[in-house]
């Protein structure tokens, strides 16, 4: 079933509908929660938090093709209320999974220099290039999410590969 079909449903009350958009998405939203909190329990709080805001303001969704957006939109609200309550410094652990997915790193200590330049960027930085690199979503997809202009966008991952090319030369 259409993607569109599944949000009408969900819109009209379809409860299954709801429940099979959630479990399309919940991989790319996971991991998107995960890179900005690195636990995997806050990130599983964060999910579930969107998972319920989505549910209860779905019919609040003015145009069907805009619901993965919207779902992650609502996603990284929720990651940045979160931080932003627990106030406390965040550095990237050791995870294997990262790790295999980051394969033109050979060194795992590259890999945490890497990571922690990432966590010491701004908010707004970050999540630009988690967006772009971790979930490989394209400049258009960023700005639309974060209902920026493109060469907005464009400007913080130039901005963002500025820093962590000068942190990590440092290094």
């Amino acid at each position: 079933m259409v993607i569109e079909e599944l949000v009408n449903e969900a819109k009209n009350g379809d409860e299954n509908a709801f429940c099979e958009l959630m479990q399309i998405n919940k991989e790319i939203l996971y991991k998107t929660a995960y890179a900005y909190t690195k636990n995997q329990h806050d990130a599983l709080e964060i999910l579930d938090s969107t998972v319920y805001k989505a549910y209860i303001s779905i019919k609040k969704l003015k145009d069907t093709k805009y619901f993965n957006t919207w779902i992650m939109r609502i996603l990284i609200n929720n990651c940045i209320n979160f931080l932003n309550k627990k106030k406390r410094i965040i550095l990237f652990k050791k995870n294997d999974d990262i790790i295999k997915e980051t394969q033109f790193i050979e060194n795992k200590e590259e890999i945490l220099d890497l990571y922690e330049a990432i966590d010491n960027l701004d908010s707004k930085l970050k999540i630009i290039i988690i967006l772009r690199y971790f979930q490989d979503l394209t400049v258009p997809q960023i700005a639309e999410i974060m209902d920026y202009p493109l060469g907005t966008v464009k400007t913080y991952i130039h901005k963002a590969l500025k820093q962590l090319r000068i942190k990590l030369e440092v290094e």
